[in-house]
């Protein structure tokens, strides 16, 4: 009888927490289960679990998120992360190589979230893009519009982005930069507490224990400046530094709060490294961040008779860090994908990088501004995150994009601690609002209400969007077709022809494209008859048009 109690316990309190996760939403989608080829994989391959909502956001389709998961475990696939597809979304999550278990267990070596990961990663995107199948020859496409679903999904590939949890974030980042011409079509991307930079995964600023807070403040970092305090960099020689089963190692480095000489735990600020045991072709060893491993080397602390066997060296660091701190791959993506929307979710309790001032976040903005990137939020509108929890959130942060970021200001621009319990309300509202943008064409800094959910096609009937709809012609086209740019500075434009079902048909680059009027030459000679979506990406100007090729 107690067993039927706590059995009929649980069923109810499921209901409740299916009840909360779909306050605004449907609360319907089917699982499919596929596995794609990856050179990381063997020939099992990656396993995908696809979330295909029984109803797309917009009457066109369903746009497609991928969310990559935090920590460092190969397990990739977080299950509330698809209540997304109860907002109409296709929702795409994968185990990395070698993660899993049973049937859903991926193929390959994990190697923690090194280069092998990496391409699992980009295989799954590409993937996701519709520019590969799946091992049973499948698209997307041919998987959401199967014969056993009750409704025919089409999958919008021009309308994809890319969450990126914690160090999923981290992730993220090493993709684009490594792959950045293959995975050019991302719209955007969403950031949460995502610990970007030298230093921030380890929480050099600052990290929680358990419920308690523990921020390296004082004499060790000054969260008004940004500046850490190296002189106080010190090393306890025979204080365990990490333990872990049969693996202990001593050798202490820490910030000397009280500059007494000697550790004194919970006044001095402790820094914590990465164990590397399983990594293909790494040597097991202690990672501290390259920059604190760079000045115990500069101050003399390394090399000395005490050091331990697990301390790297500042080459193996850096080979180490270069694909998991990846702030330096902004610089290289930006290149090809300079339309990219970025979206960082941060909250006054993140759970790595505790310090008030965020510095992985204005880290990231300073990167992304100065490589040209058009639009970057902090945190979703207000609009959003209150139609997800379902009331008002008058305390919630409305900051509009673009705003410069520094150590100050960004205080006012984080979501509170406790504004509501469900940290994944903040994915659902970033997924939502970057989704609708996209289709709307909308990237003002900030927003009123929640925005339309309507296609291009239908927008076309608008008086606005016959005016748009003006800016290319002749249409219906034969051989080429002519496209008014306004661009708002000198630059280049992208030109992105899709199908009627989303699938990438033809991109061509212009080098050169002049402030103000440009007449851009469209060629469809290559495209068979029938209608099509040319999305322009210029200066000043991102829009979709529809048109017909003869």
């Amino acid at each position: 009888m107690k067993k039927i109690f706590t059995l009929l316990r649980l069923s109810f309190l499921l209901v409740i927490f299916t009840s909360v996760f779909a306050l605004n939403s449907k609360a319907s989608f089917v699982y499919k289960n596929t596995r794609i080829a990856s050179l990381a994989a063997d020939s099992t391959g990656l396993f995908v679990r696809i979330a295909v909502p029984t109803s797309s956001r917009f009457t066109c389709g369903a746009p497609i998120v991928i969310y990559l998961n935090g920590g460092w475990g190969a397990a990739g696939i977080l299950t509330p992360m698809y209540n997304m597809a109860n907002y109409g979304f296709i929702v795409v999550q994968f185990h990395y190589p070698g993660g899993g278990s049973g049937a859903a267990k991926s193929g390959g070596i994990y190697d923690n979230r090194g280069l092998n990961s990496m391409l699992a990663a980009r295989d799954v995107v590409r993937f996701a893009l519709g520019q590969t199948t799946d091992i049973y020859n499948r698209s997307l496409y041919d998987i959401t519009n199967s014969s056993d679903l009750a409704n025919s999904i089409n999958p919008l590939y021009y309308n994809l982005g890319i969450i990126g949890g914690s160090n999923g974030g981290c992730n993220l980042l090493s993709i684009l930069g490594l792959y950045s011409q293959d995975l050019n079509q991302v719209a955007w991307t969403s950031f949460f507490e995502s610990p970007i930079g030298d230093g921030m995964l380890n929480a050099d600023v600052g990290k929680p224990y358990g419920k308690a807070v523990y921020i390296n403040k004082n004499n060790g970092y000054n969260d008004s400046t940004g500046i850490f305090y190296w002189n106080r960099l010190k090393y306890a020689a025979d204080t365990v530094a990490y333990k872990n089963g049969k693996v202990t190692i001593k050798g202490l480095l820490y910030f000397d709060v009280n500059e007494n000489e000697i550790f004194n735990r919970g006044v001095d600020f402790d820094i914590v490294g990465k164990y590397e045991s399983s990594s293909l072709g790494s040597p097991k060893k202690y990672y501290l961040s390259y920059q604190v491993l760079q000045h115990a080397y500069e101050q003399g602390i390394f090399p000395n008779t005490s050091q331990s066997i697990y301390v790297p060296t500042l080459a193996e660091s850096n080979e180490y860090w270069y694909l998991r701190n990846t702030d330096h791959f902004i610089d290289s993506f930006m290149v090809n994908i300079p339309n990219l929307k970025v979206l960082f979710m941060v909250r006054e309790d993140d759970h790595i990088t505790s310090a008030s001032d965020h510095p992985e976040t204005i880290y990231a903005w300073n990167k992304f501004n100065n490589n040209g990137c058009n639009w970057f939020r902090v945190n979703c509108d207000r609009s959003y995150i209150e139609f997800i929890k379902g009331n008002s959130l008058v305390n919630a942060p409305d900051n509009n994009a673009n705003i410069p970021i520094d150590h100050m200001n960004i205080r006012n621009m984080i979501m509170p601690a406790g504004l509501f319990s469900n940290r994944y309300f903040n994915h659902y509202a970033s997924t939502l609002e970057m989704g609708d943008r996209v289709m709307n064409n909308d990237w003002s800094y900030n927003l009123d209400s929640l925005l339309n959910k309507i296609c291009p096609d239908a927008k076309l009937e608008s008086e606005t969007e016959k005016t748009d709809y003006n800016l290319l012609y002749p249409n219906p086209a034969q051989n080429e077709a002519y496209i008014q740019v306004n661009a708002s500075e000198f630059g280049s434009a992208t030109l992105t022809v899709y199908n009627a079902i989303g699938q990438q048909m033809t991109q061509n680059q212009v080098d050169e494209v002049e402030k103000g009027f440009n007449l851009l030459i469209l060629d469809v000679n290559n495209l068979s008859s029938g209608n099509y979506f040319v999305r322009i990406n210029a200066p000043g100007m991102n829009r979709t048009l529809q048109f017909t090729r003869e």
